[in-house]
C-alpha cells in the first residue's frame, strides 16, 4: 500500500483544535495510474496534505477502521464495489468523517443517490490540473468544517459529563428567579428531578425569613452586572425538610447564549454541622482548661501551705496534708487528659459514702475559719472524683461569698441531698444565671466553678435547683439520686 506523505501525522486527530497540522486523507481508485496522479496533485497543491491511497474498496475499508483520518477521496466506478457502497461501509464505520466522490461517471441521478446517501462533496473529474485545485479546495472547507463540529461535540460531550456528574446544583435562572434550567444533580443535592423545578421560582422553596435577604441579592445583581453575590439560604425539600444552601450567582443576561442568571450552587448542611462541632469541642476544650485551672487553685494551695507549715513546725501531719494535695491534683489532670470533649455522661461509677466524698473535698479547700456538719450519710453510686469536685466546687463558693466563718450543712433527702450555708445567698432574680460558664459577682473569679458543679449533677443524670437555707444562705438541693438500702448516721 503506498503512501504519500509531506509530514508528520498527529496521534490522534480529535485532540482539536490544531490547524497546523496535516491532514490525513483516503484517495481510493482502482486506475493505479488515476490514484497516483491525484494524490501527487494534491500534495503539490495544498503542501499540507497526508495522503494515503488504496486501489481495492475492501483494503480501504480496513484502512478506515484502523487509521486515523480527516477525509476519504473515493472513485464512484470501481469493479469489486462502487463508490456509494464504499460510501455506506466507510459511514457504518464513522458516521461523520469527510467523503467526497470524485468520479469520472458523473450523472445526476449518482449525484442524487450520494447525497441521500451521506456525501459530503460530490466532484467530476475532468481534464487538466485545475480541478486537483477545486479538490483541494473541497477537501479543506469540508475537513475544516468536520474538525469544527467534532471540537463542538467534544466540548459539549465533556460539558455535559462534568455537568452530570458534579456535586454541584448548576441552575440558569430568568429575571424573576424562575428557573430555565437546572443540572441534574438537583436530584441528589435538594431532593428533585429536574422537571420538577423547571419553570419553578427559587424563592418559593425558601423560608421567609432567608428569601427577604437572597431577593435583596438577587434583583440588585439583576440591576447591577458586575455583581457576583454569594448567598447563603435554607432550600425546602420534597418531604418538608431544610437543605442549607450557599449560591454563587452571575448575571449573564447580556450573553445571548445563556441570557439569564446563572446559578452555582452546593448543599454545606453537612459543613455548617462540622464547623458547629468543631465550635463546640473548641468550647469544650477552653472549658476543660478553665476548669483545670480552676479546680487546681485549691490543692496547689493546700501543698504550698502545707510545706511552709511543715518547714516551720516539722510536724509529719502537713507532709501528709500536701501528698493528698498532690494525688488530688495528679487525679484531676488524669481525669481531664481521659475526658472526651463531647461528652458530659458519667459512665463509670461505683459505690460512693456521702460522709466519705464531701470530708474528702473539705481537705482540698481553704476553708478559714468556716464549719462543716455532715447531718447524716447514705450509700450510693457515682463517679467518686467528678462528685469530689461537685463539692469542692460548692465549698469553695460558699467560703468564697462569705466572710470566712460560715456554716456549712450537708444531708439526705428522700431522693437526693442537699448542701447549704448561711452566708449572703443567692438573689431570686441571679439563681438561674450562676450555672452559666464564666458568671461571676466578683470580678477577681473565673465564674467556673458552679458551671462544673451542674455540668458532673447533668451528667450523673440527676437535677441540680437552687432555693434558700433557713439561715438566708444558699441551698442547693440536688435529686434523682437513687441510695443503698444500708443507712448510715
Amino acid at each position: 500500500m503506498p503512501i504519500h506523505t509531506n509530514g508528520e501525522a498527529q496521534s490522534n486527530v480529535f485532540s482539536l483544535p490544531d490547524t497546523d497540522r496535516d491532514i490525513a486523507i483516503l484517495v481510493v481508485d482502482d486506475d493505479p495510474d488515476l490514484l497516483d496522479l491525484t494524490a501527487t496533485f494534491l500534495e503539490r497543491e495544498e503542501g499540507g496534505f497526508e495522503v494515503r491511497t488504496e486501489s481495492n474498496p475492501s483494503d480501504a475499508i480496513e484502512t478506515v477502521t484502523e487509521v486515523e483520518l480527516d477525509a476519504i477521496v473515493s472513485d464512484y466506478d470501481m469493479p469489486t464495489m462502487d463508490g456509494l457502497e464504499f460510501l455506506e461501509a466507510v459511514r457504518q464505520i464513522n458516521e461523520g468523517i469527510p467523503f467526497i466522490l470524485f468520479t469520472g461517471k458523473g450523472s445526476e441521478e449518482i449525484a442524487s443517490e450520494a447525497i441521500s446517501k451521506g456525501v459530503t462533496d460530490y466532484l467530476e473529474k475532468r481534464t487538466g490540473p485545475d480541478q486537483y485545485s477545486i479538490l483541494s479546495n473541497r477537501i479543506c472547507n469540508a475537513v475544516e468544517q468536520y474538525r469544527a463540529s467534532e471540537t463542538l461535540k467534544r466540548s459539549e460531550e465533556k460539558f455535559s459529563k462534568v455537568v452530570r456528574n458534579s456535586t454541584d446544583v448548576l441552575g440558569i435562572v430568568d429575571e424573576t428567579g424562575r428557573f430555565k434550567y437546572i443540572s441534574p444533580a438537583c436530584e441528589n443535592e435538594l431532593g428533585y428531578k429536574q422537571a420538577e423545578l423547571i419553570g419553578e421560582s427559587a424563592f418559593d422553596y425558601m423560608p421567609p425569613d432567608d428569601r427577604k435577604e437572597a431577593m435583596d441579592k438577587f434583583f440588585t445583581a439583576v440591576e447591577n452586572p458586575g455583581r457576583e453575590p454569594t448567598i447563603e439560604f435554607r432550600f425546602e425539600d420534597p418531604t418538608g425538610g431544610w437543605t442549607l444552601v450557599e449560591a454563587r450567582g452571575k448575571n449573564l443576561f447580556d450573553d445571548d447564549f445563556i441570557n439569564g442568571f446563572v446559578v452555582n450552587a452546593r448543599d454545606v448542611t453537612g459543613l455548617k454541622e462540622r464547623e458547629q462541632e468543631l465550635e463546640q469541642q473548641n468550647e469544650q476544650l477552653r472549658n476543660m482548661r478553665k476548669m483545670l485551672s480552676h479546680d487546681l487553685q485549691n490543692p496547689v494551695s493546700i501543698a504550698a501551705d502545707s510545706l511552709v507549715l511543715y518547714r516551720d513546725t516539722g510536724e509529719e501531719q502537713w507532709i501528709e496534708k500536701a501528698e493528698k494535695a498532690i494525688d488530688r491534683m495528679d487525679e484531676l489532670l488524669e481525669q481531664v487528659s481521659a475526658m472526651r470533649m463531647v461528652e458530659t455522661d458519667i459512665s463509670e461509677t461505683e459505690t460512693v459514702e456521702l460522709r466519705d466524698i464531701v470530708s474528702s473535698a473539705w481537705e482540698m479547700v481553704e476553708t478559714a475559719n468556716s464549719e462543716l456538719h455532715i447531718e447524716d450519710s447514705k450509700a450510693f453510686e457515682a463517679d467518686c472524683s467528678r462528685l469530689k469536685q461537685v463539692f469542692e466546687n460548692l465549698i469553695r463558693n460558699a467560703v468564697e461569698h462569705s466572710d470566712g466563718s460560715t456554716v456549712i450543712r450537708v444531708g439526705t433527702t428522700d431522693g437526693g441531698l442537699y448542701f447549704e450555708d448561711d452566708g449572703p445567698g443567692i438573689p431570686q432574680g441571679e439563681r438561674d444565671k450562676i450555672f452559666e460558664s464564666g458568671y461571676t459577682t466578683n470580678p477577681d473569679k473565673t465564674g467556673f466553678g458552679l458551671n462544673i458543679v451542674k455540668e458532673i449533677v447533668i451528667g450523673h443524670g440527676w437535677d441540680i435547683e437552687i432555693t434558700e437555707s433557713e439561715g438566708g444562705g444558699a441551698r442547693f438541693e440536688i435529686d434523682g439520686i437513687v441510695y443503698q438500702p444500708a443507712v448510715y448516721s
